[in-house]
């Protein structure tokens, strides 16, 4: 769940880099935003009863697949279209993870202490955006291409959801007990 933020945060943040290195207009990635809008508002209507029918624990490992093919479109096209991709596959990504963000604890943990893990994952959730617009900065500034970024956050979002894979299995909801 910490992937989503720093990598979007990232990608937002440094928008004029990726502007800069792959040749598109000055609004392409902004104008790219509203199909970030729609697909992440869409995805919210549509993931909340999938939740509700087959559960959040099922449904959390596809969460970042579609940021997933956002970074594998970042990294292989130069067309200014692809932008429009790159963002509505974020979007998708941000719809699940808010539905997601929320009822996975609570189906977890139960709700008897839902305040206190939602206040400790939200602040992981901003750390993270922090800690991914400084390792965005920091690659830039060694000097690495757009390219090298979508390959690293190609990587993060596959280690996280091979991570989630793992402990899906292990972890059994308090409810169940």
């Amino acid at each position: 769940m910490l992937a989503l933020p720093a990598i979007n945060t990232g990608i937002f943040v440094y928008q004029s880099f990726i502007l800069e290195s792959k040749n598109w207009d000055d609004f392409v990635i902004a104008k790219s935003f509203m199909f970030y809008s729609i697909f992440s508002v869409g995805t919210l209507f549509i993931s909340g009863p999938i939740v509700d029918k087959f559960s959040s624990r099922k449904i959390l490992p596809l969460m970042n697949i579609p940021s997933f093919f956002a970074m594998i479109i970042l990294f292989y096209y130069d067309n200014y279209i692809s932008s429009y991709f790159v963002l509505g596959l974020m979007g998708i990504s941000n719809g699940l993870a808010n539905v997601l963000g929320s009822s996975t604890w609570a189906e977890i943990y139960g709700v008897k202490h839902i305040g206190s893990i939602k206040a400790l994952t939200t602040s992981m959730m901003v750390f993270s955006t922090a800690f991914g617009t400084a390792i965005f900065g920091m690659i830039i500034d060694f000097g690495y291409s757009v390219e090298v970024i979508a390959i690293i956050s190609f990587l993060y979002i596959l280690v996280a959801n091979i991570l989630i894979i793992i402990f899906k299995r292990k972890i059994e909801p308090v409810w169940v007990k």
